[in-house]
């Protein structure tokens, strides 16, 4: 068996085909239901650790990578600002954050699953669990460690949670911190077209080998 079913297993990753067409009624019959926003648009979560379903076939597929510009409007502002008090080094090295008025990396206020629930746009969140919700995919309720062991690393690839499959991808891809006009707007135009999900894709350029993350594998889903 090998590691990557492993993982799934695990973690109680249910393969649903078409599930962006499911009803409320159907989802929670596979034990998944639509809620808060995660940074990339999904809304599809987990009912027990409200992950979200989309992010975590992108963690799977061990691809590290985010476009600010496409980041959903929750929360893209807050990202910008955060990367900006993150010192960006050599993919191999740890990024130290320094938050203005912070004596420690414990908590800050960003969104969160749990926004739908208690009604409050701003959770308190562990920064290194937002860089990885950024560049990996929200995992819901469940942690975010340091491979690394520097509780002040924000370098995405010393990032993990129980869904990392073995060692982290080569690059960052795509790395984009900044906002961009072109970018914007060929959102705005994706968003009318019905093809936003199918523009952010595209700027992940790294391509899925695995033969287990082929379109017949039981976990593989393109949404």
């Amino acid at each position: 068996m090998t590691n990557i079913l492993k993982k799934v297993l695990k973690t109680n990753f249910r393969y649903v085909p078409g599930i962006d067409s499911l009803n409320e009624e159907q989802l929670d019959e596979h034990g998944y239901y639509k809620g808060y926003p995660c940074p990339h648009h999904h809304h599809i979560r987990d009912k027990q650790n409200h992950w979200c379903y989309h992010c975590v076939v992108k963690i799977l597929s061990n691809t590290c990578g985010f476009n600010t510009n496409f980041l959903h409007p929750y929360y893209n502002h807050k990202y910008e600002q955060l990367w900006k008090n993150i010192e960006v080094g050599n993919l191999n090295e740890c990024w130290e954050i320094d938050l203005p008025g912070s004596r420690s990396p414990k908590r800050i206020g960003f969104p969160s699953y749990r926004s739908r629930f208690t009604g409050r746009a701003i959770e308190n969140v562990t920064p290194h669990k937002v860089i990885y919700q950024c560049a990996w995919g929200d995992i819901g309720a469940m942690t975010v460690s340091r491979a690394c062991g520097n509780p002040w690393c924000a370098n995405p690839l010393h990032l993990v949670s129980s869904w990392n499959i073995g060692l982290p991808p080569s690059s960052i891809t795509p790395f984009i911190r900044t906002f961009e006009p072109t970018h914007v707007m060929a959102l705005i135009k994706a968003k009318k077209e019905g093809r936003e999900q199918e523009l952010i894709q595209r700027y992940h350029k790294q391509v899925i080998r695995n033969p287990l993350c082929a379109k017949d594998a039981p976990y593989y889903d393109e949404g």
